[in-house]
């Protein structure tokens, strides 16, 4: 009589290479120019892409407009658009482990780099007005 054994197998699970310096890039699709940077977010331990839209001159100043007013303004903007300017957000939907997550301020609840993200979308949208 044979008999069998089962064995657990253990898996290890992949961890990736945290992005140590950001790098904002750029392109064009479909006639629109798009951008994205990818970050470590030390929260859930992962490489997150956020896709940035450019949204055409004239909303861009309004955007920086914005920046005069106050940076919750100008961020708000980014992360939730501007209802009132007919702006919409500059930061597109992030994908976090395969799915993907609404950009909204209670993101940043479980999520770090906030300050990296804006700063990046700001330079982005600067970038395109000079």
């Amino acid at each position: 009589m044979t008999e069998e054994v089962k064995t657990k197998s253990t898996t290890k699970k992949a961890t990736e290479t945290p992005v140590k310096e950001p790098k904002l890039v750029r392109t064009e699709r479909n006639g629109m120019i798009v951008g994205s940077v990818t970050l470590w977010d030390k929260k859930t331990k992962q490489n997150i892409k956020y896709p940035f839209n450019f949204p055409g001159v004239e909303n861009a100043v309004k955007f920086t407009d914005l920046a005069d007013v106050s940076r919750h303004a100008y961020w708000d903007a980014f992360i939730n658009g501007n209802d009132d300017l007919g702006l919409n957000p500059l930061i597109g939907t992030p994908t976090v482990g395969g799915k993907p997550e609404k950009m909204s301020w209670k993101f940043w609840e479980n999520h770090s780099g906030v300050m990296k993200v804006c700063s990046e979308a700001d330079r982005f949208l600067v970038q395109e007005l000079n």
